[in-house]
């Protein structure tokens, strides 16, 4: 008896001082647990604001970028617009030059000598001149043509008219005679208005009743010129 009670004393203290450190790290756990999430929290903070302060500082770099962009395109827009102008311009610098072929609606008109011995007098008013076929130009210009030309001749800006009876000259090119066909592309209802109308040529119009000169106007949905194929230089007078 004198024994038992020792060890039992004994093992009642082993097991108090076990169920102590057992207690002891759970205060312990329990304590350090909640310290140890808030600084984890903290910490997860902190990331997250270094992160939006690090997108923040890319959005603004590419709004940046963007407004580069913008005004990068914005400048290459405008160039190309008035590289396109100027292409446009110079396109219609050489289409009014003649240097280019032109095609679409238009007229041909077709002018003829009279008969022989429709002029007893022998002036020659049953002829075609170069008169006429400068004041046919002039008249279909005037009334809406981009381009004419005459007997496949392309009339220019700089382009003269010469001759004598019954020939006519273009330019230095060769002499055209009867039949002639004068061929214009533009604003075809302006220029068969203007041929059509009574009051104009009057020359050529009496002398087309007078002496049965030929005068035909036909209008086409679509006529082409050729491009003018000789030097756009003015003609040189040397002293007489």
């Amino acid at each position: 008896m004198g024994r038992a009670q020792p060890l039992s004393t004994a093992l009642v203290a082993l097991v108090a001082l076990a169920v102590g450190f057992l207690l002891a790290g759970q205060v312990k756990a329990q304590l350090l647990t909640p310290s140890n999430q808030v600084g984890r929290n903290q910490a997860l903070i902190r990331s997250v604001q270094d992160l939006e302060r690090t997108n923040q500082a890319d959005r603004t770099k590419i709004e940046a970028l963007r407004g580069e962009i913008d005004a990068l395109e914005a400048q290459a827009a405008s160039q190309s617009q008035t590289t396109q102008g100027l292409k446009n311009q110079v396109a219609d610098l050489r289409a009014h030059a003649g240097l280019t072929p032109l095609h679409g609606p238009g007229v041909q008109v077709d002018l003829a000598n009279g008969p022989p011995g429709s002029d007893p007098s022998g002036q020659g008013r049953n002829l075609v001149t170069y008169q006429d076929v400068q004041d046919l130009v002039n008249l279909l210009f005037a009334s809406g043509a981009e381009g004419v030309a005459v007997s496949g001749r392309r009339i220019t800006p700089m382009s003269a008219f010469s001759g004598s009876e019954g020939e006519v000259i273009v330019d230095q090119g060769p002499p055209l005679f009867s039949p002639i066909k004068i061929v214009a592309v533009g604003d075809r209802n302006g220029m068969e208005a203007a041929l059509g109308d009574p009051n104009s040529l009057p020359s050529l119009r009496l002398r087309e009743i007078q002496y049965q000169l030929t005068l035909g106007v036909r209008g086409a949905p679509n006529e082409s010129l050729p491009a003018f194929d000789g030097s756009l230089e003015a003609p040189h007078v040397g002293p007489a």
